[in-house]
């Protein structure tokens, strides 16, 4: 399974105890000053819409607020992953984590059109739902045949050609790989089940879902159907996120330019 560096990790861990002080927090994050760099160029970025770029971690918490700086640290850590190429699933450098960005901006505006507050949770689950395919890449590069389903634009036949392949799909191997990063069990849920519209009593799973069937312009009727969005309202939600993304992307560029 891909490992985090260990300076994310161990961050990451410590999210899990309630009530941990923000102080904390940033201490174990400036002892690594390679870590603190990452976590402060990663708040810069305009998908979380900062007026004013921080320039510490000390400053990064204070703008962002704890729940929404527990996001950025889980960006910055699996950012590197998601950004390599998965050449099991035909995917150059960087359109994983296009498309996983694209999904959690996507939540954000999904719950605006409808009035609500954007969900912190919902946004990290978008931002991990797809990283059960850095586990399956390399089992999909030595099976072809698997590999061109897989990356074929028929989700069902995708899964399928997954199970035929390594025994699970994408989603059930996040979940395992968010449990060997010990993260909440609310999230390996979220990951786990993402692709499940069966059950859509867990609102961040099915907001997940919808969400990913949007960036992919596949809505199905049922999903729209619960959350009460006419087409027009779920166009315009594409819209928003579509110029989110294009946002984010040209920053990246520009950062890369420097």
């Amino acid at each position: 399974m891909p490992a985090l560096p260990p300076e994310a990790a161990r961050t990451l861990q410590m999210l899990q105890h309630c009530n941990v002080e923000p102080s904390r927090l940033v201490r174990l994050v400036e002892s690594d000053p390679g870590w603190a760099a990452e976590i402060v160029t990663e708040a810069r970025s305009p998908l979380w819409s900062l007026r004013t770029e921080p320039e510490d971690v000390h400053e990064a918490v204070g703008l962002l607020g704890l729940r929404r700086f527990h996001q950025v640290l889980a960006a910055a850590a699996v950012g590197p992953l998601l950004r390599a190429a998965v050449p099991g699933y035909g995917l150059a450098a960087g359109e994983l984590w296009n498309h996983s960005v694209a999904v959690a901006v996507a939540t954000r505006e999904i719950l605006l059109e409808k009035g609500l507050k954007p969900s912190e949770e919902a946004f990290s689950a978008a931002i991990l739902h797809d990283v059960g395919k850095l586990v399956l890449g390399s089992v999909l590069e030595s099976d072809p045949e698997s590999a061109a389903a897989a990356a074929g634009a028929d989700p069902a036949a995708a899964v399928e050609a997954e199970r035929r392949a390594a025994g699970i799909d994408h989603a059930e191997a996040g979940a395992a790989l968010l449990e060997h990063w010990k993260l909440p069990y609310w999230l390996v849920t979220a990951v786990r089940s993402h692709h499940d519209a069966a059950d859509p009593s867990f609102l961040i799973t099915d907001l997940v879902h919808l969400a990913d069937a949007l960036v992919q312009d596949r809505v199905p009727p049922d999903s729209a159907a619960r959350w009460s969005l006419p087409f027009r309202s779920l166009e315009r939600a594409r819209a928003r996120s579509i110029a989110r993304l294009d946002g984010v992307r040209t920053s990246a560029v520009a950062v890369e330019g420097r």
